[in-house]
């Protein structure tokens, strides 16, 4: 009975998780409901209270949610081969969750973008699974002198998760003209690594 029971409440943990995001898409943060997130999922008006201590505490678990999709499809996409290209496959999968949630994911950048002391630590937190995979492609880029060693790693990948919101925001923005979610990827890589310095600046350098 016991696993029986273990197994239930993760279903009704996922179907909170789920209409979660559906409330804080559509609502925001400072908005979102918790009696509508629990009749969204089906259950009574207290339920969410049954496993989150409190509104950002789901917030952090729909995030977190995310975190580990992008970081699983990274995981089966992982292509191999150069940093470079790894880093690329780790963004694409980052926006292929955008893609999926990008309503939500647009509540999310506000969010981390306003830094709230009470919001952004728990944002950065449950980014977490994500962070920890793009921390582990930069960390064999130092090891082999692709990645600059002057920055701990996980600095690093938070520049680079950082570099992805700013892009996302410019889709936003400019409506999908400049840039399309196809580019992101690539564009994030480049400037990661190259910045807005010309090869013949480098070489005067």
């Amino acid at each position: 009975m016991a696993r029986i029971s273990k197994e239930l409440r993760e279903i009704v943990r996922e179907r909170l998780i789920e209409a979660g995001a559906r409330q804080f898409a559509e609502a925001g943060l400072a908005g979102a409901r918790i009696d509508v997130i629990s009749r969204d999922a089906g259950f009574a008006k207290g339920t969410v209270y049954n496993y989150f201590a409190s509104k950002q505490e789901l917030f952090g678990a729909v995030v977190e949610e995310g975190a580990r999709r992008a970081a699983g499809r990274f995981a089966q996409a992982d292509p191999g081969g150069s940093v470079r290209a790894r880093l690329r496959a780790a963004a694409e999968a980052d926006v292929s969750v955008l893609r999926e949630q990008e309503d939500f994911i647009k509540v999310l950048v506000r969010e981390a973008m306003s830094f709230r002391p009470d919001t952004y630590p728990i944002i950065e937190a449950h980014l977490a699974p994500y962070l920890f995979a793009v921390a582990g492609v930069l960390a064999e880029g130092v090891a082999c002198g692709d990645v600059r060693d002057d920055r701990p790693v996980p600095q690093l990948a938070l520049m680079f998760v950082g570099t992805l919101s700013l892009l996302y925001v410019q889709h936003w923005a400019s409506n999908g003209a400049w840039p399309t979610l196809d580019e992101i990827p690539e564009l994030a890589v480049t400037w990661f690594f190259d910045g807005a310095a010309s090869h013949a600046a480098g070489e005067r350098a």
